[in-house]
């Protein structure tokens, strides 16, 4: 296992870090080390160089290696293509990196610039394709390392896995809302490709990029739900849509990007997929968190979490104007006054904090 540098390419949300972990995870612990390394833009070839010196210790005279004697260091290197481009046209990390791997050698930086040999270090990596602004890797890095494509799962497929995570979750709950789980499915993949042929990324909206990873952060919301407080079929579409307007909507930048999405696409999506429901769903405000049966002073208070829709804007504000009424008797009172903006922006942080990797 390992005994050529392997290297993942493929678009963003395709699990290529996930694979890769995964894959470590089956290692064996007793001979092996992993060393993460994510490249950006602002990586140098000092900064790698520094990460991989602080990681092995002299053995012999000029032969170094990990610290854990008799281990394998595997350095896995993520988004290798990162690094800026500089004025002659090379990415100085990769030029350290394809020296380093061609020859097992690094030169000491400064003093007598001494040649080390590096021994029982093997090297990992992953990218994404050259297009859409992605820099370029050069040619004799690849040819380094043996190539595995990760490529996009099909629509189909695609519709058939978050459905079955969704169906799992949903075993226990009423029969109607069991029974729209399919159609939640086709709504969100359809969603999800017109964003994607009406929103494209554009030098000015450079963050536009949805992927994989957009679909699962909104499984992850509708996986927040619970049989206490969805009992209806209209509640729970009504979740879907807060979740598909925080995971897309939200990140417009743009008013006529962020109508097209929450005042055009979605609302004919509900009328498409729950005509009998749409009023209730589409009803104003739209905002769900989990800290309405929250109480900070008392101690001995049970706080569930449970994630639900909050009502009115009233709701909310006498909820957070009560929270911060409390932490005065503590702290230093604060005077401040929540406004409807002020109320949506603290749900929707509060709820993009609560969630793993949030």
């Amino acid at each position: 296992l390992l005994k050529k540098p392997a290297l993942f390419c493929g678009e963003s949300g395709t699990a290529k870090t996930v694979t890769v972990q995964s894959c470590f995870k089956q290692l064996d612990q007793d001979k092996n080390i992993i060393l993460g390394i994510n490249f950006s833009s602002r990586t140098t070839s000092y900064d790698f160089q520094a990460i991989i010196e602080e990681n092995i210790d002299k053995r012999t005279f000029k032969t170094y290696g990990p610290k854990a004697s008799g281990k394998k260091m595997i350095v896995f290197i993520d988004d290798l293509n990162m690094p800026i481009i500089d004025t002659y046209g090379t990415q100085q990390p990769l030029a350290l990196l394809h020296f380093l791997m061609s020859r097992m050698q690094l030169y000491q930086r400064g003093g007598d610039l001494e040649l080390r040999d590096i021994a029982d270090t093997q090297f990992v990596g992953c990218i994404t394709p050259a297009a859409a602004g992605n820099n370029r890797v050069d040619p004799r890095v690849m040819t380094l390392f043996a190539t595995f494509n990760c490529t996009s799962p099909s629509r189909e497929a695609t519709e058939k896995i978050y459905t079955q995570i969704l169906e799992k979750h949903c075993d226990e709950f009423a029969d109607e809302i069991k029974a729209c789980v399919p159609k939640i499915t086709q709504a969100t993949i359809s969603l999800y490709y017109t964003i994607i042929e009406k929103l494209p990324r554009t030098p000015v909206k450079f963050h536009y990029i949805f992927n994989l990873r957009d679909l699962s952060r909104v499984y992850e919301g509708l996986l927040q739900s619970t049989i206490d407080k969805f009992t209806t079929k209209e509640g729970f579409i009504r979740l879907w849509r807060n979740e598909c307007m925080r995971v897309f909507s939200d990140r417009l930048v743009d008013q006529t990007d962020n109508n097209l999405v929450s005042k055009t696409v979605i609302p004919d999506l509900v009328k498409e997929y729950f005509s009998d429901v749409n009023e209730y769903v589409l009803n104003d405000p739209c905002i769900f968190g989990d800290y309405s049966a929250a109480d900070p002073t008392n101690d001995e208070a049970e706080d569930p979490r449970l994630y639900e829709d909050l009502g009115e804007m009233k709701n909310i504000k006498d909820k957070l104007d009560k929270m911060i009424d409390d932490y005065g008797f503590d702290h230093k009172p604060m005077s401040l006054v929540l406004f409807d903006d002020a109320l949506l922006h603290v749900t929707k942080i509060h709820r993009i904090i609560k969630f793993p990797k949030g």
